[in-house]
């Protein structure tokens, strides 16, 4: 007993060290201005806030579509980007902070969901609850969680699953407060990402395996799960069911985002699709992905082989919740798949794979609740997902402080450009895994990023727009941002790009190489390397 309570009382302080050091990097790059997609939604509260709209504009997402041109219904993740305007304006740390109390929110959560689940009968529920909790915290792409502001929808739907399922009784019927609980919560989740449609069928089965594993024959154990199953969780689905008729009502699908893409044709399709979770783990671990990765799975693998073989030990109903976390995690790292591939060539995605890393979590504490040697893997591997997470984080933090060099940049340029001129920044699109300057083209060089509406003057493009801006020059489009009634092409006076070490923007070509798109991006890429700039091929 004595060695139990010293290896209990070592793991512990283990994973308090982990979680200090899992902080620290959070808060040490947390500053920098917002990026990417990031900024167009910024852009986009300030303008409503501007015009003392912001309140209405705030309820009209409820039963409104936002617009551009996908079928993403997140109100309740714009009106906490309302909150965050309201309490730090454009001061993007601010916005971080939300983020970053939000995960640690989901990994108490988690500990507390773990350690309820083995309800004190394991050997280490408080050890393997804080496991979980660990884990969950130490998710190891963690900077398109927690710097970009966009995983804020994936750290939403995280908290309300977690704060479904502790509002699930297990073991009793439900009172009427705990029906209302678990739909305030599912609907919470659902109306902050589409992600949260699956929640009802993994909690019937979660109600399920847990009723159908007591005593009893076989048969009469299945009954009673299925008819505890329903009478638990038929008011969940009815709100399920609301929900999907709204998306209907919306868009006329129930749950696609984006109305082009199309399901895989077959298994290799899908598999094809998913592949891309390895591109994923590349660019944010770094060089030594794949001996991380393989030292993740035998350190898995060990865990599992253990809890096996100690099977014995472990009570039914609590292995049926284990199997039923598997199939939830198995189900949040296929279901991406399903709609689009998981994964950019720069590694984007990884904020797609955050619900099933909580599953992962959960899973790993339950399997920790008891044998002392998986508590001992299991700070092994969130200290391994932790090194993971480091280079994540620094990839995102460091283009966070490139970007705040862009934007004071940008203001110093500007008085160099004549209002009847016009200019281009060709920025990249990522940095490492990080994203940049997508879809932040406009909100880069306007208020509330600028102090001055620079439009007229530049915009700032990516490498995949040589042809788009080309003909924007030669059609128009120039005109209608300077509004002006007509924009002479030769009044374009050319791209530049970002060179950190003189901290300005360079030439990369004159304006006459613009109005021939393939010749414009020829010639920027033969005299890029003479630039010193960032690259943004």
């Amino acid at each position: 007993m004595k060695r139990l309570a010293v290896g209990s009382a070592l793991s512990f302080a283990a994973l308090a060290a982990i979680m200090t050091i899992a902080l620290a990097l959070q808060v040490n790059g947390i500053a920098g201005p917002f990026l990417s997609d990031d900024m167009a939604h910024m852009h986009l509260i300030f303008g409503f806030a501007e015009q003392s709209a912001l309140g209405s504009w705030t309820l009209v997402r409820f039963y409104e579509p936002l617009g551009g041109g996908n079928y993403a219904y997140r109100p309740l993740t714009f009106a906490s980007y309302v909150l965050d305007w309201l309490a730090y304006g454009e001061n993007a740390t601010g916005w971080r902070v939300t983020n970053l109390l939000l995960c640690a929110l989901n990994a108490i959560a988690a500990g507390i969901v773990v350690s309820r689940w083995l309800d004190g009968r394991a050997p280490q529920a408080a050890l393997a609850g804080a496991l979980a909790g660990c884990m969950l915290f130490a998710y190891p792409f963690a900077g398109e969680i927690s710097y970009w502001l966009i995983g804020r929808a994936d750290l939403l739907v995280c908290l309300f699953t977690l704060l479904f399922f502790l509002a699930l009784p297990l073991d009793r019927q439900s009172t009427a407060a705990q029906h209302a609980l678990r739909i305030v919560w599912l609907l919470g989740a659902l109306l902050s990402k589409e992600s949260a449609i699956p929640l009802p069928l993994i909690a019937t089965l979660l109600v399920f395996a847990s009723a159908a594993t007591g005593t009893g024959r076989s048969d009469s154990r299945i009954l009673r799960g299925v008819r505890t199953a329903v009478v638990e969780m038929w008011p969940s689905w009815m709100a399920l069911l609301a929900y999907v008729l709204l998306r209907i009502r919306l868009y006329g699908s129930p749950w696609k985002v984006y109305p082009t893409l199309e399901a895989p044709q077959g298994i290799a399709e899908l598999w094809e699709r998913f592949s891309g979770i390895g591109t994923i783990a590349k660019e944010n671990v770094g060089a030594h992905y794949l001996g991380w990765t393989l030292a993740a799975a035998a350190l898995v693998l060990a865990i599992v082989l253990i809890c096996i073989r100690s099977r014995r030990s472990i009570p039914p109903p609590k292995v049926a919740l284990m199997l039923t976390l598997l199939a939830g995690l198995v189900l949040y790292l296929l279901a991406p798949a399903f709609s689009f591939p998981v994964s950019s060539p720069d590694g984007e995605g990884a904020r797609h794979f955050y619900i099933a890393w909580a599953y992962a979590s959960l899973l790993l504490g339950m399997l920790s609740g008891w044998a002392r040697a998986p508590v001992a893997l299991g700070v092994g591997l969130v200290a391994l997902m932790l090194a993971g997470q480091a280079n994540s984080l620094v990839q995102w933090q460091a283009a966070g402080k490139r970007m705040q060099e862009v934007i004071v940049g940008v203001e110093k340029f500007a008085p160099t450009i004549r209002e009847d001129q016009y200019a281009l920044l060709l920025l990249p699109d990522h940095i490492g895994v990080a994203l940049f300057a997508r879809s932040a083209q406009g909100p880069i060089v306007m208020p509330p990023m600028q102090r001055q509406d620079y439009l007229p003057r530049m915009a700032v493009m990516v490498s995949a727009h040589f042809a788009l801006w080309s003909n924007f020059i030669a059609h128009g489009k120039i005109a209608e941002l300077k509004a002006i009634p007509e924009f002479d092409p030769a009044n374009f006076v050319g791209l530049y790009c970002w060179n950190p070490a003189k901290a300005a923007f360079v030439p990369l070509t004159d304006g006459r190489a613009a109005l021939d798109s393939a010749l414009w991006l020829a010639t920027a890429k033969r005299n890029f390397p003479e630039t010193g700039c960032i690259s943004p091929f």
